[in-house]
């Protein structure tokens, strides 16, 4: 619990997770654990990267076998698509600047399939 801490500050619940239903469930807790900090931590300012140079290509790859960006796109239609699949996916809340983007929804985008 925390002031205003849950989703979009409406409520004070930073964090209400279940698994006493799920044949592992402290393996399935760290994994809920893990992925709430992914959706709602915050950017650290070193963690933000230019979307250019590799880290493009790197994105463009992720984006074209996730289905969110056709092949060859231009760099306007590549980052129409990140912020897509930003939102698609509820990184809202490590969502950078255009042109922008945080090393760890890059590595998500990246290990998904």
């Amino acid at each position: 619990m925390r002031e205003g801490g849950g989703y979009g500050g409406d409520n004070d619940s930073l964090l209400d997770l279940r698994v006493d239903d799920h044949p592992e469930p402290i393996r399935e807790l760290i994994r809920l654990r893990s992925l709430h900090t992914l959706c709602f931590g915050e950017t650290k300012p070193e963690d933000s990267v230019a979307v250019d140079g590799d880290v493009r290509r790197e994105v463009a790859v992720s984006l074209e076998r996730l289905g969110y960006l056709e092949k060859g796109a231009d760099h306007e239609s590549l980052l129409d698509a990140l912020s897509t699949f930003i939102r698609t996916e509820n990184f809202e809340e490590r969502e950078q600047e255009r042109g922008y983007l945080d090393r760890a929804v890059l590595e998500f985008m990246k290990e998904r399939r």
